[in-house]
């Protein structure tokens, strides 16, 4: 087809991953939170899904219901990284005007 610059788009889809991948990078460095039981329990992870802390506040260790406190532990991890998740989708749904790339995004 006449008039098509195929170069041009390839050069826009590279720019398109650079932008994403860069993104990518700084929000491996922002931290979300997640907590459980009324913050008894608050974990800390960054956008890319990495733990990097968990603070248990005292009220929340009963010896007697060590199971009460896993689930509380678990839960907010979950949340927290339900949140990254969700941070990370937002952000980079802002560079790829919310088209999905596999793979990528």
């Amino acid at each position: 087809m006449p008039g098509i610059d195929l170069n041009y788009f390839i050069r826009q889809a590279n720019k398109l991953t650079e932008k994403l991948e860069s993104r990518k990078q700084e929000l491996a460095n922002e931290t979300v939170e997640g907590k459980s039981g009324d913050g008894l329990v608050t974990v800390t992870a960054t956008c890319s899904q990495d733990i990097r802390g968990i603070k248990i506040d005292p009220r929340a260790i009963d010896p007697n219901d060590p199971a009460m406190l896993e689930d509380l532990v678990t839960a907010a991890v979950n949340a927290a990284l339900a949140q990254s998740k969700s941070r990370m989708q937002a952000e980079l749904g802002l560079i790829s005007g919310g088209v999905k790339i596999p793979g990528i995004t």
